[in-house]
């Protein structure tokens, strides 16, 4: 069985690869954020941490390793980033160009049903924004509606094959509004992350995620990017102790291909008498954005691709009563790549945040 699975974890490797290549721009980049505040806690290493109804939309296989009926609330922002590049003038230094990047927040739900011996299925729903909200537009029309948002219905399904291996899939419908200078435009796409996880034993679970597979936004301008980010997360949980009165738990996932350096994420979470969960991470993560670069002696603004890095340390807590839990995390902010005789300022400096709730009846 151990050869098999061995066996299965490379041939997913190599059909993954060309999957995975790189593309100037993307879309629906909240697929990317829904992360659950327990695993952002621990350097958003979730593959192989994230089990029950959290497992949905990152490692479905998870639905197996849960008995069931249990609801998860959660939610993801990413701050509003101002970042000025500098370039040498001489022997000072002056502004250049500023990126302006809008804040986001997600909100989802998922619900995994009572486990059966046709395996597990759990239920998803997701919403993301980005700008203010507008109640009415300049000629007094009520809109009631954020400029930008997203939307997504799923459905996950999971089966335990034999000694500790699941495996699993989600399947969503995912709809996308993008405003343009000829009124908003809609694109709808359907996605599918398909995952494997192995309880090795009492203390070490592994596990593999292909995420974000499916057809392209349906948006008929070329202008906007109808690509999904597509990743391919190894990860790895290692129970250090297990007592009574304290758990220690160490996670970590890499993310290849690293064509811009190292991707990982890694943490540790002490979970004390069962009730009060600490959690502390790092994570290195690096993607192409394609943001307007706006330069401040024209005025004039440019699309540029650029490697933007979120790197830096992770903090959570949680609370655990007998049926429920609370959890917030902060992590950190993305930030654009220098090149030679750049230099970087940012005027806005706030972390990701993120809350979940989970409640098992």
């Amino acid at each position: 069985m151990k050869i098999l699975l061995i066996t299965c974890l490379i041939l997913l490797v190599i059909l993954c690869y060309p999957l995975l290549a790189s593309e100037d721009k993307y879309g629906a980049e909240f697929l990317n954020q829904m992360v659950s505040a327990e695993g952002g806690g621990m350097g958003e290493s979730l593959i192989s941490y994230s089990i029950g109804s959290r497992s949905m939309n990152n490692n479905p296989a998870g639905l197996s390793f849960s008995k069931g009926n249990e609801l998860f609330i959660g939610s993801y922002r990413t701050p509003h980033v101002v970042a000025i590049i500098m370039k040498e003038n001489g022997k000072i230094w002056e502004d250049f160009g500023k990126y302006d990047v809008k804040s986001t927040e997600t909100e989802y739900i998922n619900y995994l049903l009572p486990r059966s011996k046709l395996g597990s299925l759990g239920l998803s729903f997701a919403f993301n924004h980005s700008g203010r909200f507008i109640r009415v537009n300049e000629e007094g029309t009520a809109i009631n509606a954020f400029p930008q948002n997203d939307m997504l219905i799923g459905i996950g399904y999971s089966l335990n094959l034999n000694k500790g291996i699941a495996v699993g899939f989600d399947f969503k419908s995912l709809r996308s509004k993008i405003p343009t200078d000829n009124g908003n435009k809609i694109g709808r796409a359907y996605v599918m992350n398909v995952g494997l996880m192995h309880q090795v034993s009492d203390r070490v679970r592994i596990g593999a995620s292909l995420q974000n597979i499916g057809n392209k936004l349906s948006f008929k301008e070329s202008d906007i990017s109808g690509k999904l980010r597509r990743n391919f997360i190894l990860g790895a949980i290692y129970k250090v102790k297990d007592s009574k009165k304290s758990k220690l738990s160490v996670s970590m996932d890499v993310n290849p291909p690293f064509e811009d350096g190292l991707r990982y994420k890694t943490g540790i979470e002490l979970l004390y008498a069962q009730c009060l969960a600490i959690r502390a991470g790092y994570m290195r993560d690096t993607q192409p954005y394609d943001d307007a670069l706006l330069n401040l002696n024209d005025s004039s603004s440019v699309y540029e691709k650029r490697v933007w890095v979120r790197e830096g340390i992770t903090l959570g807590v949680g609370i655990k009563l007998k049926n429920a839990e609370i959890n917030l995390a902060r992590t950190p902010h993305r930030e654009p790549s220098l090149n030679d005789g750049e230099k970087l300022r940012l005027e806005k400096q706030e972390s990701v945040t993120s809350f979940s709730f989970i409640a098992r009846f």
